[in-house]
């Protein structure tokens, strides 16, 4: 998959521009807070049908202008060329169009685009909270398998429904007996959603280690191997998804804690509290496993999340037999040149990518078969090859 061209007007800061993408590499260079981010966020937004930095609408519209309107022109693994646009409105209102044709649901824009984002924040997959290392499976898994975001869609609409309602007994604004019953179906839906959200995540998780530990080898130059696991906050989440109880199991141990989540306020299990933990072993010895989150290296960790977040394509192009587009924002810093460069050649084997870099010594020296350079300043780009 390669975006062959994309014309950007209104987009945050960046002046109105027509660009022709390489198909192999593409650098954006340019010193801190002049547009690099913009552009990659730009070009990556109808992948996931939002910002990957969670920005609102309002946020992404060019200071002084009313709207902002994107297209991309894309080419599929099949060698087919198809248009992709979006605009949005300060008022909120929002287009989105594949060939012309309106799409009005998320559900049937994701996985058109198939990319893979690493970007400073990046890091926290590894470091930062549980939340994080969801809201990576949940994108990911979300890019590839329609009926996982649909159920992921289901589990927390009513997710919220649920905190609602225990919000307002605990606040007295309903008495317990009376929204017990609410409850309950509430629960029946988390149970039905959540028979389709874990299975899935398991799956995901075992399809992605082995690529991410091949991919952190060949990064760090060690024999070490990157574990990614799951470890789901219901124990009934452990059994075996073919079990013909497996739902009926879910509900009950999340109907069991119903009065302590009464007297909390707040929905107390189910897959919004979830994990993946990170470790390193030896590959040769059956050793305690070193937990990144707390033991991890700065060169580790980051290495580490790289890694995985380059996995995806791997589990992409399995599930899909698609390669997806690169985005690299920040990616070298902190890696020594060897490590950055075994990156660099590993990336551009199979993929197109563009890469946003303030350090030109990232790049220098590096010449890949296909590039194209700009230069970013004020949001102007140049072309530089």
């Amino acid at each position: 998959m390669q975006i062959l061209r994309s014309r950007l007007t209104g987009f945050r800061n960046l002046a109105d521009v027509e660009l022709e993408f390489s198909s192999g590499v593409n650098l954006f260079i340019g010193d801190n807070g002049q547009g690099k981010t913009n552009i990659l966020e730009a070009l990556n937004f109808l992948a996931l049908g939002r910002s990957h930095r969670g920005a609102k609408a309002e946020e992404l519209i060019r200071f002084g202008d009313h709207h902002l309107h994107v297209s991309l022109t894309l080419l599929d693994d099949q060698g087919t060329e198809h248009t992709y646009e979006f605009g949005l409105d300060r008022d909120g209102s929002r287009r989105i169009r594949l060939d012309g044709e309106a799409i009005s649901r998320r559900a049937d824009l994701v996985g058109n685009l198939s990319t893979v984002f690493f970007w400073p924040e990046s890091i926290e997959l590894v470091r930062g909270g549980p939340e994080t290392r969801r809201r990576f499976a949940d994108q990911a898994l979300s890019g590839i398998d329609p009926v996982y975001l649909v159920a992921l869609t289901a589990y927390q609409r009513a997710l919220r429904q649920k905190a609602r309602l225990l919000r307002d007994v605990q606040r007295g604004l309903r008495p317990a007996l009376s929204a017990a019953e609410e409850l309950h179906s509430w629960n029946e839906e988390l149970a039905r959603q959540a028979a389709v959200v874990v299975p899935g995540r398991v799956e995901w998780a075992k399809r992605l280690e082995p690529h991410a530990s091949a991919g952190y080898a060949a990064l760090a130059g060690v024999d070490q191997l990157l574990n990614f696991e799951y470890r789901p906050r219901l124990i009934a989440a452990a059994q075996n998804p073919e079990n013909e109880h497996y739902e009926r199991d879910i509900l009950t141990e999340i109907d069991y804690i119903r009065p302590d989540e009464f007297r909390r306020g707040r929905p107390l299990t189910g897959p919004q509290l979830d994990d993946f933990e990170v470790s390193l072993t030896n590959a040769e010895a059956n050793d305690e496993k070193l937990d990144l989150r707390v033991y991890g290296s700065q060169g580790e960790t980051r290495t580490a999340a790289i890694s995985l977040i380059l996995a995806q394509s791997d589990v992409v192009y399995q599930q899909r037999q698609v390669r997806p587009v690169l985005f690299l924002d920040d990616i070298f810093s902190e890696l020594d040149r060897d490590r950055a460069r075994r990156l660099q050649e590993r990336c551009a084997m199979n993929h197109q990518i563009f890469i946003a870099t303030a350090r030109t010594d990232d790049v220098d020296g590096w010449q890949p078969d296909s590039v194209s350079r700009w230069h970013v300043t004020g949001g102007e780009l140049s072309r530089l090859s």
